[in-house]
């Protein structure tokens, strides 16, 4: 039986609607970085880039330092000193995803964007992140489950569990398909 609300002319909007977004749908690589150490924080930042958006380290300390007002105002808050970072550099703007652990099995999330990060703000009430900064997260909850939260606190090994979807080149030497 099918649901009267489900069908017609906005049943068929909405089933194009998705059809485009499957079709433009392409995975995009993430890159783990180096922890970020610092005296009452561990930060496990990544970098997720669409095509034709390159970083380089320049970006990664603009990031990490505008990163540090928000992670001071979680802390304050509550924040247990854990937090994930990621620069997610979109085709059409750059994005900061800021999440930190904090009591009581919660997390505080917090969004930037702008169209280079010189330009960040926080995103509009309400705005989520994306998928690709989503396959992040969801990552990211799971290693804090395993690593924290099963009652064997290891900091090194949540620290070492990342999210790596950066294509393996080929170990022959020769480009795939050759």
């Amino acid at each position: 039986m099918t649901d009267p609300e489900l069908t017609g002319a906005s049943a068929a909007a909405r089933d194009r609607t998705l059809a485009g977004l499957a079709g433009a749908y392409r995975p995009r690589p993430v890159t783990p970085l180096m922890p970020w150490r610092f005296a009452h924080r561990l930060v496990k930042p990544y970098v997720i880039t669409a095509p034709r958006r390159p970083w380089d380290d320049l970006m990664v300390v603009k990031v990490r330092d505008f990163s540090t007002r928000q992670l001071d105002f979680d802390e304050s808050q509550g924040g247990l000193g854990l937090a994930v970072v990621v620069l997610h550099l979109g085709a059409d703007s750059a994005y900061v995803v800021i999440q930190t652990w904090s009591q009581d099995f919660q997390s505080r999330l917090s969004l930037f964007r702008g169209q280079d990060l010189d330009t960040l703000r926080p995103a509009p009430s309400g705005v989520g992140p994306c998928v690709w900064e989503q396959e992040v997260l969801s990552h990211e909850r799971s290693a804090y489950i395993a690593n924290i939260l099963t009652g064997n606190v290891n900091i090194e090994a949540w620290l070492d569990n990342v999210l790596d979807t950066r294509p393996t080149p080929p170990t022959d030497g020769f480009p795939s398909g050759v």
